[in-house]
């Protein structure tokens, strides 16, 4: 449970998973008509006699059917930003807490709040175990004030106790269980992703997780994208064997878990190539390069190593635009190769300019 209560969400990695799967457009057009749907609920027993009975209520029905239609279009206009998706949800959790509560007949509006379980099962998948806690926390509230009314105006205890009991299940049972899971495979999956020759993630998985240091970091902050090849690998190859290759490929894997920081996102691409990503100011990151240069010349396998370097500052939409880590990885890669025709073991260093806004 502490694992999981200091994990950090997984929008943005999940987001890319669907992406690369051509999934998005799927998903987007689901979560906005499950919204629809379930949003025009309070209105619809406007007709009803055990819907909202007042002025006040049926304009507090009226008013959160609105709010969550409205807000549903947001998954019609693209594939929203974390940020997005946690006002979504927050609206959306009003909009649910609004409708049960605006209810006449208590019944209904404790049974309304099993919807809590769908919006928690979404949390559960794309973001934090508090922000399902959160959720948690507004269902049960609603359920405990609406089970209340409930035994008040008919004094049936024992269909009160059935009915929180049910909406407890769902609401502990679907997003628990979704988070239990979701979390057992992003364990089983982060292993999967890895070369197993170096243990340092694979192409796929190094896009993926440098897109989540990304989209972690702040507007301003500096991120550097640096590739690594080894001069003339094939010869060492040729004359040792694959077995002393493959060595020499752990040993580099393993000295750029030395020499890199703990926050840096290390990746073999394949073959004699690897990639790092990491955040933080470009000074820091030269001296990083330069010990790993150094580290690999320094190895007994009598090779060397080519590096490019691409620094660039975090925009407001950078974090956002996949292309944006593209970018680096092709600036960086030009890099390498020109250090690579200079004649290899040495570093050539590259600064990707921010867009500037026009002026007003």
């Amino acid at each position: 449970m502490s694992g999981w209560w200091r994990q950090a969400g997984r929008f943005d990695s999940f987001s890319s998973y669907l992406r690369e799967r051509g999934l998005e457009k799927t998903w987007r057009y689901a979560i906005f008509a499950f919204t629809w749907v379930l949003g025009a609920l309070p209105v619809v027993l406007l007709a009803s006699p055990v819907g909202p009975a007042t002025p006040v209520t049926r304009a507090v029905a009226v008013a959160s059917g609105v709010c969550a239609v409205a807000v549903s279009t947001v998954w019609l206009l693209g594939w929203p930003t974390r940020v997005q998706s946690l006002v979504y949800n927050v609206v959306c959790c009003g909009c649910i807490a609004a409708g049960v509560l605006s209810m006449s007949y208590a019944y209904a509006g404790l049974m309304g709040c099993v919807v809590f379980a769908v919006l928690g099962g979404y949390l559960a998948y794309f973001h934090t175990l508090v922000d399902v806690l959160g959720n948690f926390g507004v269902a049960a509230t609603c359920a405990a004030i609406t089970a209340g009314r409930l035994v008040a105006d008919t004094g049936d205890v024992a269909v009160t106790v059935a009915a929180v009991v049910t909406v407890a299940a769902l609401n502990i049972g679907v997003p628990f269980g979704i988070y239990s899971l979701v979390h057992s495979l992003h364990a089983d999956l982060a292993e999967s992703d890895r070369d197993p020759l170096t243990g340092l993630l694979n192409r796929r998985s190094f896009s993926q997780a440098a897109n989540d240091m990304i989209a972690a970091q702040q507007i301003g902050t500096g991120v550097n994208v640096t590739m690594i090849d080894l001069d003339d690998f094939k010869g060492l190859n040729d004359s040792r064997g694959h077995a002393v290759g493959d060595q020499a490929l752990a040993a580099v894997g393993e000295l750029l878990r030395r020499t890199c920081g703990p926050t840096a996102v290390l990746g073999r691409l394949g073959g004699e190539e690897f990639v790092v990503a990491d955040a933080g100011a470009a000074a820091e990151h030269t001296e990083t390069t330069h010990a790993i240069r150094q580290g690999v010349a320094g190895l007994p396998f009598g090779i060397t190593a080519s590096l490019g370097t691409c620094t660039a500052e975090i925009g407001e939409e950078a974090a956002a635009r996949p292309e944006f880590l593209d970018q680096l990885i092709g600036i960086a890669d030009a890099a390498m190769y020109q250090a690579k025709r200079a004649g290899g073991d040495r570093v050539e260093q590259r600064l990707l300019e921010s867009p500037r806004r026009p002026r007003g």
